[in-house]
């Protein structure tokens, strides 16, 4: 698979650039944070929702003319704070946009695998389901705070808990 990226970094640029595409080609990066529920502090006290940790993501994909349907290729890194470890998503993100020219209601599905990064080398197939209101920019681009609920297929190595995280986040996407 290593001996592949090249080629498919490389198709993937050309297909970025080349005339048919760069109409309907996007690209997006994207920052959010993982909450956490019911922890406890270094007092003993319970916080019944804390940021847990960030996620850091980028993509890039196709849409429609009119920006109402989209399919991106996503990746990025998700650090953990409370099971101290990072996640590494890589899914196909696909999006249904509903409203008007200027604002969007967004709903959006993802599927792929996530890899957590440590020597237990866990690994599983990832599902992200995400809802989000977008704003269409002056410049035509499109800013995005989203919600979303993530399963990574596989269970935290240090406790034994699902990593299922809900995260809360902005995406900025030039269209």
């Amino acid at each position: 698979m290593k001996k592949l990226l090249p080629i498919f970094v490389l198709f993937g640029f050309q297909m970025g650039h080349a005339q048919f595409f760069k109409k309907y080609f996007f690209y997006e990066g994207e920052i959010g944070g993982i909450t956490s529920f019911f922890v406890k502090d270094a007092d003993g006290d319970t916080k019944v929702v804390t940021v847990g940790g960030l996620s850091f993501r980028g993509g890039l994909g196709i849409h429609n003319e009119d920006n109402s349907l989209s399919l991106g290729l996503n990746s990025g890194i998700e650090g953990n704070f409370k099971h101290d470890t990072g996640i590494l998503p890589v899914y196909i993100n696909s999006r249904v946009m509903l409203g008007d020219d200027t604002n969007k209601v967004i709903l959006a599905f993802g599927y792929g695998r996530s890899f957590q990064m440590g020597p237990e080398n866990l690994h599983g197939y990832l599902r992200k389901y995400t809802i989000g209101f977008a704003n269409i920019t002056d410049r035509n681009n499109m800013q995005t705070f989203f919600i979303e609920a993530n399963n990574h297929g596989f269970n935290f190595p240090d406790d034994g808990l699902a990593a299922k995280t809900l995260n809360f986040g902005y995406t900025y996407t030039f269209l």
